[in-house]
């Protein structure tokens, strides 16, 4: 078996193991095990998206527990069952995060922001999350980027000290994700753009 084939088999397993759960949630099935206790996970902003960023002007404020990585690049967070994550027993086939990200306008006063999050798998697959767009909150989760299986399954998974590393997985903005950065911030963004590249570390050792 090939190594790549191998992390494959081995992240699908790690869905499965049982870890400490995280904060319950307030009705239906509680939360399941979360893939590892502790790791981290970042979304580095593509080029281009940055870029247009820039062009706008736009502020980046990140919401706890997610932060900014350096020079402004993307965002960063701890993760694992000890940081609230878990997975989503009711609709299983994505997994919870605390925490996310404000994109503001100063010129229009414009926003974009996801707090709290989902990291999808099937039958969708991408980040979703109920989108506040200049204060209003979507009533229903929005993919707003996605991936494909190919991609997640991909060269760049490895064992690292204690735990596993994740491949680089690209992100591309779905139709929801463009015209709901657009409204907000006044870029033109379009689907299919990319958005980021995704990647994280599982952790088995403080």
């Amino acid at each position: 078996m090939k190594l790549r084939q191998l992390f494959s088999v081995l992240f699908a397993a790690l869905l499965m193991t049982v870890a400490a759960p995280g904060p319950a949630q307030a009705a239906g099935i509680p939360p399941g095990p979360y893939v590892s206790p502790w790791g981290t996970a970042q979304v580095e902003w593509a080029p281009s998206f940055k870029a247009r960023l820039a062009e706008q002007a736009v502020a980046v404020t990140p919401i706890a527990p997610v932060t900014l990585l350096p020079d402004d690049r993307g965002i960063i967070s701890d993760i694992g069952s000890t940081s609230g994550d878990y997975i989503d027993l009711e609709n299983f086939g994505r997994v919870y995060y605390p925490g996310g990200v404000t994109l503001t306008n100063p010129q229009t006063s414009g926003s974009w922001t996801m707090d709290e999050f989902w990291l999808r798998f099937w039958p969708d697959r991408g980040l979703s999350s109920e989108l506040v767009v200049n204060g209003v909150k979507s009533p229903t989760e929005q993919l707003f980027c996605s991936y494909t299986l190919r991609d997640a399954f991909g060269v760049g998974w490895g064992l690292t000290f204690g735990g596993i590393k994740t491949a680089k997985v690209p992100l591309t903005l779905t139709e929801v994700g463009a015209d709901t950065l657009n409204d907000a911030l006044g870029t033109s963004f379009q689907a299919g753009e990319p958005f980021g590249v995704l990647s994280g570390t599982f952790r088995y050792i403080p």
